[in-house]
């Protein structure tokens, strides 16, 4: 029988608050990586403790008030909700306070390192850092893993494309190849595409491909799966809905203008063609 342990204690960082103005004498090599996690609520616990460590009453006779964790990019910009509030817990524990970063301000990042740092205002309404270590590092290191929790695969935006034009002078767009198959425990069966559109008059189709790996030759001779003609100028978003995926491990999206020469003239340069702004896959 195979036996999985499994352990539940607090994230819990150890703060300095120097207010007697002397060398933090807590020694604390270096400041510990706090590792969160996307798809739920972190709850991370500091210990705020002062030079000779013991942990300050935060609560009835407090030397600092006004908590706050600010968590920055490595840029130093802030989280959209950057700073949150930290509140201590009470009298049973003295010293130890929570703050919550919600699942929900985390959607938008992938694996990567964050910047912290713990501020608060002690009882001058001087506005002070607390160390993270004891060389005064005000600054310390949040670990956001986004594989800890099941994910939907995120829409793909595409708005860079590449064009071609044959002998007749008539252009065809398209974007890059999009991958239909992943390693997934539920494979996907069907892609959506949703093509933003502005006054645009001509064709718009999915090319699909079996080729395993792309080349220049692998839409040569591609499957259309399915296509949109407008000959009025349109400015919305034309979908095309649960294409299915089948034997296919690549798709794209292409579209084609009116023919600019026909019958050796030249077609009435005022009709405007316009253009695709974007393409968005769902899956």
């Amino acid at each position: 029988m195979q036996k999985v342990q499994s352990y539940l204690y607090p994230n819990r960082v150890i703060l300095i608050a120097d207010l007697a103005g002397f060398t933090v004498e807590n020694t604390i090599v270096y400041a510990k990586t706090v590792k969160i996690y996307k798809g739920v609520d972190n709850v991370i616990q500091f210990d705020i403790q002062n030079a000779d460590q013991k942990r300050l009453d935060l609560v009835t006779t407090p030397l600092i008030s006004n908590i706050a964790l600010n968590v920055m990019d490595a840029s130093g910009n802030k989280l959209p909700n950057s700073p949150y509030t930290v509140t201590p817990i009470g009298t049973t524990l003295p010293g130890i306070a929570t703050v919550k970063i919600p699942s929900a301000d985390l959607v938008n990042f992938n694996d990567q390192y964050l910047k912290y740092s713990v501020t608060a205002t002690d009882t001058n309404s001087n506005n002070i850092p607390l160390y993270t270590d004891s060389r005064f590092s005000a600054v310390g290191t949040i670990e956001i893993v986004e594989s800890a929790t099941p994910t939907t695969r995120s829409s793909v935006v595409y708005d860079r494309f590449s064009g071609e034009i044959n002998f007749m002078g008539n252009v065809t767009d398209h974007t890059s190849a999009i991958p239909c198959k992943f390693y997934e425990a539920v494979p996907t069966t069907a892609l959506n595409f949703a093509v933003a559109l502005e006054n645009f008059i001509g064709t718009i189709y999915v090319e699909a491909t079996e080729d395993s790996t792309i080349s220049v030759e692998s839409f040569k001779n591609a499957a259309k799966i399915q296509s949109f003609t407008t000959s009025v100028a349109t400015t919305t978003t034309h979908n095309f809905s649960s294409v299915p995926v089948g034997k296919y491990n690549y798709m794209r999206i292409s579209w084609t203008y009116p023919d600019v020469w026909q019958y050796s003239g030249q077609q009435d340069p005022t009709i405007p063609f316009g253009m695709v702004n974007s393409v968005t896959v769902s899956y």
